[in-house]
């Protein structure tokens, strides 16, 4: 009997043993995928080193420098559309406002007004002058009256013209005019 007990401690010893290695097993296979930790940790040093060496407020100030410039090229396209126009392009240039009799010349100018304003980031653009007080201001200089919207603060001032063309724009948003 005593042979009977030794034989079953024996059994349950070895079934012990036996699920002991498996779960050595299994946790040097989980520990196996925690190795590629240090190959990880490398590849973020190196990702830091390479990065160290960048200034980013240079960074910021380039790309302010590089939106600047592309607001600068736009508002200039601008004027060399509108001063086109006034020149008084012909049929085969791309600028259609050109194409416009001269009784539509008043609606050509809040256009060209229009859409200076929108390249320069406004909405809700409403123009203070009647059509008619625009078209007079094809052939002499004076200033329209606009407010607008840019960045959801509401602004106002006065775009002037000379010859034609948009000489000036000055708009101020209304909580920088009041204290």
């Amino acid at each position: 009997m005593q042979e009977t007990v030794q034989l079953i401690l024996l059994t349950v010893m070895t079934g012990l043993l036996w699920l002991l290695v498996s779960r050595q097993r299994g946790l040097e296979q989980r520990l196996k995928g925690l190795e590629r930790l240090d190959e990880i940790k490398k590849h973020v040093a190196k990702l830091s080193d390479s990065g160290a060496g960048l200034d980013l407020r240079r960074l910021e100030h380039v790309l302010i420098d590089i939106r600047d410039g592309q607001k600068r090229l736009s508002e200039r396209l601008l004027q060399l559309a509108e001063s086109a126009h006034r020149e008084g392009v012909t049929e085969t240039e791309i600028i259609p406002a050109a194409r416009e009799p001269e009784r539509h010349a008043g609606s050509s100018l809040g256009e060209r007004i229009t859409n200076r304003l929108l390249a320069m980031g406004y909405e809700r653009i409403q123009l203070l002058s009647s059509t008619a007080e625009l078209a007079e201001l094809i052939d002499e200089d004076g200033e329209v009256g606009v407010e607008a919207r840019r960045d959801g603060a509401a602004c106002k001032g006065r775009i002037s013209i000379r010859g034609g063309t948009i000489a000036d724009v000055e708009l101020k948003s209304t909580h920088t005019m009041f204290p």
